[in-house]
């Protein structure tokens, strides 16, 4: 069955279009039944099954993360990434929808001396993978703050290794969810670039990301 996903771009996000950044990604998504739109009104989004914030620029207002509370209740899968150090504000832009949810982007820079790739601390290595992870053994997250679960039915799907440190004292959670009742689904991932050309084709980040927007 086709997965519809809405790529938003009412917040200013990076393109799946963009070809330097998300050319192989587009592929992978043609090649697994998962057809995605840029979409420029907000209004259509309830017509997919996945929507994907990806690196909003533009703060959430208080309408909007009430439709989006209220597409998740209604069974939607809705994604947004960030980036670590709250480069251009992004965690600050990101909690004003996740926060809705009981999670948290901390303004953050999340390291790993022993696991990471190509002896970079940066490039955080881990095969701390809870959910959406068939066919996933390990993932590398690049450039990434961790995330704070505050709220009531949320639950990690990223964890660093033991070596990963925060900066600021976080406990290294990379990925975060909040379960409605419902079906539905919210979910930060910390670093918008695990599946941008570079990091895609690493470890199992193809297969996580298929793992993300494909919904049954």
């Amino acid at each position: 069955m086709t997965t519809k996903v809405a790529w938003d771009y009412t917040h200013q996000e990076f393109t799946i279009t963009d070809y330097y950044y998300f050319s192989i990604l587009q592929k992978v998504c043609e090649a697994n039944d998962i057809k995605v739109d840029e979409v420029t009104d907000w209004n259509k989004l309830a017509d997919y099954d996945v929507i994907v914030f990806n690196y909003p620029e533009i703060p959430f207002n208080e309408k909007e993360v009430q439709d989006i509370v209220n597409l998740v209740k209604q069974g939607k899968r809705v994604v947004i990434l960030g980036y670590y150090k709250n480069e251009d504000n992004i965690a600050d832009t990101v909690n004003t929808l996740a926060k809705a949810f009981g999670l948290e982007m901390n303004p953050d820079e999340v390291t790993d001396s022993e696991n990471n790739h190509n002896n970079d601390p940066y490039f955080v290595v881990t095969s701390k993978v809870y959910q959406y992870n068939d066919g996933v053994e390990k993932l590398m997250l690049a450039c990434t703050p961790s995330i704070s679960l505050k709220g009531e039915n949320t639950s990690v799907v990223i964890e660093g290794e033991p070596t990963a440190v925060s900066n600021k004292g976080f406990k290294p959670i990379l990925g975060a969810k909040y379960q409605d009742p419902s079906g539905g689904e919210f979910i930060v991932i910390g670093t918008c670039v695990f599946w941008d050309n570079y990091s895609i084709e690493l470890y199992n980040n193809k297969q996580f990301a298929i793992n993300l927007l494909k919904k049954d």
